[in-house]
Parts: C-alpha cells; structure tokens; sequence
C-alpha cells in the first residue's frame, strides 16, 4: 500500500469520506505510473472491486484520470483537469523551475486542491446534482447476473450522458462506437439516453431543440413528433427500448433511477444483440424494469434510515414540464413525480 501519512494532516475537523477515498485514489494512481486496476485500488481502500471500479470512472468523467481501452487498466491523466502538469512537472517528467518558463502555475499541492475534485453532487446543475449510491454498483451487477448480457449504469453530466459503470464478460459482444460520454447528438437513438430524456424535462427540451439529429440506422427516429411520441411512451412503460436504432445488429433496454426525492438521477440499461433480443425480450425488459425498482427502493430505505431525505430534497428544485407531473410509472404502477 501506498504511504499516506506524509499527505494527511491530523485534524479533527469533519470530513467527506467519499473525497477523502477520490484524494487516495488520485494518489495512489499517481504513485503508479504503469497504471493501476480496479481490483488493485479496491485493495488499497478496503473496498469491493465495484465500488473502486465505479470510484475510478468517476475520476474519468472528471478528467483526473484515464482508462486504456478495454483493458481494465486506468491512469492518472496526464494533467489535471485546471491546466499545467500534475505538482509543477512538464511532460516529460522534468520538474519546472520558476525562471524556467514563465506563466507556468505554482506546484499544486494534491490536498489543497480537493475544492476542484468536483463531487457528484452538482449544485449548479438540477439533474446531475445526486451523489449516487454505491448500491446502484451492485445493481448493475446484479442486472449482468440476471441477463448475462452487458449492463450499463449512466447519468447525466451537464451536457452529456456518461456511462459510470459497466459489467460483462469476456466475448460478449459490444455495442460498436459507444463511448463513455454520450452526446446530445446521440440520445436520441439509445435505450440508456432516453431513459434519462423521458424523466427529466430540462434533458428532453435540450434533445428535443436538436433539429439534425443523424439516422445511424433505417430505425433511428430521427423526427421531433416521432421522438416526442417516443419519450412519452417511456413514460407511460417505465422503460425506454432501441431494437437497432443506434447500431444495425443490437438493442438495448433501459429503465430511470429515480433519487428519493422523485427526480431521475441515472439510469440502468443492458444491452443484447438483436436475435437474443428477438427471443427474450419479455425477460430481458423485465429484469430492467425489477432491477431499477430494487435500486430505488434500497435507496429511499438507505435515506429513510440516515435521515437525509431532508437534504436530498433541499438540493433540487422540481421541473414544471407537465409531462413529469406526479402519474404511473408503467402499467399499473404508481411511484413518484416524474421530473
């Protein structure tokens, strides 16, 4: 493990566990510079391989660190996300002397830097605002255990859907071009996106102002009525489907995750190639819609227990699009305000 007691200060201040556990993921990430995995940092934290994992995309999506491919392996990124190099270093490993160049920033101490490791939370940002729990992990997995098919847990980022975690197995096969970051230009066409579209009025407004949205299939909806008609049918059925609208060979099922607070703060897909689609779509879409209900309710049962119902509630306000009013999540189900 890596030593920790030269970056720590022995204050009796409260602190935040999660930063704290962001802060000694950067530096043992930066104490490895071939690169660490999941199950390695999982390890240095204590913590379950899924939890580092869904610890690891986070510092990606906020620019601290890198995965490489599909290989498993992250590492640190090769600046932070404010400019210059990580503690004064050039690129080439050579420290930075101040006559050297001027304009380059002083050297960053990682530790007084915490205030720019954006949290999950997002103040300035009404859907992307939650800090998911780290059940939602294990929901994912769950899913992959049920379908064997690849699973995907994805939120919102402000512009962007981004995937936060994933499960699947060796040879199983992958949607082609799916990246991490979904943009705008693309959630129209994915099961994982329109999920999230269909629950949040701020997202479908955004999606709905896009007036060229590309046809990567003979079955994209590419048509504002045609996607409107689409995300209220989400809606009405508590899941969103693609049968080959993004990618000609595969599908994908997604349902939202709801914070306790009735607003969509992610959601959870699988996806399938079309013939297992074809065959098992009833089952497929059925352990979607059961395992995003799990999630929730283990959610709102975590904050019933730590009485942060209150706070979550504080921290958003509600949509006024009438289409996210109090209503059924699909057939015969009532569950909370659509926002």
């Amino acid at each position: 493990m890596t030593d920790r007691t030269s970056t720590r200060d022995a204050g009796t201040g409260r602190s935040l566990k999660t930063a704290a556990e962001a802060l000694a993921a950067l530096r043992f990430l930066g104490a490895a510079p071939s690169g660490v995995t999941a199950e390695a940092l999982g390890v240095e934290l204590g913590k379950s391989a899924a939890t580092a994992r869904y610890l690891l995309n986070t510092l990606c999506q906020e620019g601290y660190a890198r995965r490489e491919g599909h290989t498993g392996i992250y590492r640190l990124s090769d600046a932070p996300p404010w400019g210059d190099a990580w503690g004064g270093l050039l690129s080439d490993g050579s420290p930075v002397e101040a006559d050297d160049e001027p304009g380059v920033a002083e050297v960053v101490d990682l530790d007084e830097a915490r205030e720019a490791l954006r949290p999950l939370r997002r103040e300035d940002d009404p859907v992307s605002r939650y800090e998911l729990p780290e059940s939602l992990a294990d929901a994912v997995t769950e899913l992959y255990w049920r379908t064997r098919q690849r699973s995907y847990l994805a939120r919102w980022d402000g512009d962007a859907t981004v995937i936060v975690d994933a499960r699947g197995h060796q040879g199983l096969a992958r949607i082609p071009d799916l990246r991490e970051r979904i943009p705008v230009a693309q959630a129209h066409a994915l099961a994982v996106t329109k999920a999230l579209v269909a629950t949040s009025s701020e997202i479908e407004e955004l999606l709905l102002a896009q007036t060229d949205r590309q046809a990567f299939t003979a079955t994209t909806i590419t048509t504002t009525p045609g996607l409107a008609r689409e995300l209220a049918r989400v809606r009405r059925e508590g899941v969103a489907i693609d049968r080959e609208e993004f990618a000609e060979g595969f599908c994908c099922v997604g349902a939202p995750i709801l914070a306790p607070d009735g607003r969509v703060a992610a959601s959870i897909a699988v996806s399938s190639p079309a013939r297992r689609f074809a065959e098992d779509s009833v089952a497929l879409t059925a352990a979607v819609r059961e395992v995003a209900a799990t999630a929730m309710r283990d959610w709102r049962a975590r904050v019933a227990v730590t009485g942060t119902a209150a706070a979550e509630r504080q921290a958003g306000g509600r949509g006024d699009h009438p289409d996210h009013r109090a209503e059924p999540i699909g057939p015969g189900r009532t569950g909370p305000p659509r926002r």
